[in-house]
């Protein structure tokens, strides 16, 4: 058996897990309104199956799951929707494959950002060579129409707003239309990395519960390469020093790295919960204060970034 899971020898599939399938991937198509944030977490059921019933047969059952999910979705006009979902099924299998491999969280990720990246380079460089568009552009003015379209509902009478708050609001959005286009690289960059991120986690606990097996250990032991601190260390001084577009780089490289090392952070908080015996409902309300701003999210940030000098977890970790 080539899957994480001791699996049944039977190639007859598992019915009540091939509608779950369908479903998963019919319902973010069929109502994306609603619906269209599960698109992110697809990857997660194209794994799911390849752990519990081995390549050759979870496959097969991926694949019967996407036909009947995709002639769905094509009888409610919603084609293309269906056909952006399947960008996470690359995702899915290349995670996988490293996982089967015993690669590391990090090397998993790694291996899942480019496979992810890769796919939807060329998912959105076909539509809009097909459309006679570029993504790019649109996205940039979208969001810049929307910016101007929310300053101007403020502006209105029935907004309610004294003169000052609408002058703080026009020169916040202002500045926000001047920054979005230099940094919006480096956000969809860090959109991909979340999601990849966001999958493997889902993935490593289903998969537990699943078929006993996670693959990349618990998360309190998951790290990244300690020669990846130097990302930061140069980003940070690129974005200081640099002019221009150099600046601009060094910018999408700090929020990447940042990105990155809230993972880590993460990673140490839940080691620290761990070794100082917390009871779950203090967890949640920690958790929730810092998700709640910013500056937490900073904070988990810089814990991760110092944890590769401080080693917080050298008493919890594992081979990961």
């Amino acid at each position: 058996m080539d899957g994480f899971g001791t699996g049944r020898q039977s190639f007859s599939l598992p019915p009540g897990q091939l509608l779950l399938l369908i479903v998963l991937f019919f319902l973010p198509a069929a109502v994306p309104s609603v619906l269209g944030w599960l698109t992110g977490f697809l990857a997660t059921p194209v794994f799911i199956p390849l752990a519990m019933h081995g390549a050759t047969r979870g496959l097969r059952l991926v694949a019967i799951g996407l036909v009947v999910a995709g002639v769905g979705a094509l009888l409610v006009q919603q084609s293309e929707m269906f056909v952006f979902s399947l960008t996470l099924a690359p995702l899915g299998v290349a995670l996988f494959c490293s996982a089967r491999a015993g690669d590391s969280a990090a090397k998993s990720g790694g291996k899942g950002l480019a496979a992810l990246g890769i796919t939807w380079l060329l998912f959105w460089a076909i539509y809009g060579m097909l459309a006679g568009i570029n993504p790019y552009d649109l996205l940039l003015k979208v969001l810049d129409l929307g910016l101007a379209q929310t300053l101007e509902l403020t502006k209105s009478k029935d907004a309610g707003l004294s003169p000052e708050m609408i002058l703080g609001l026009t020169e916040a959005t202002a500045a926000m239309r001047e920054t979005i286009p230099r940094i919006l690289p480096g956000l969809l960059t860090v959109m991909v990395l979340f999601t990849v991120w966001l999958n493997m986690v889902l993935i490593n606990s289903l998969c537990g519960r699943l078929t006993g097996v996670a693959p990349w250990g618990a998360y309190a032991v998951w790290r990244l390469p300690d020669h990846l601190v130097w990302l930061p260390i140069g980003a940070i001084g690129v974005a200081l020093f640099g002019q221009d577009s150099l600046q601009n780089v060094g910018n999408w490289l700090v929020m990447i790295s940042g990105a990155l090392y809230f993972f880590q952070g993460l990673a140490v908080l839940i080691a620290l919960f761990e070794r100082w015996r917390l009871p779950p409902f203090v967890r949640m309300i920690l958790y929730f204060l810092v998700f709640l701003q910013t500056y937490g999210l900073m904070l988990v940030a810089v814990l991760g970034l110092v944890d590769v000098w401080c080693n917080f977890r050298k008493t919890k970790e594992t081979n990961a």
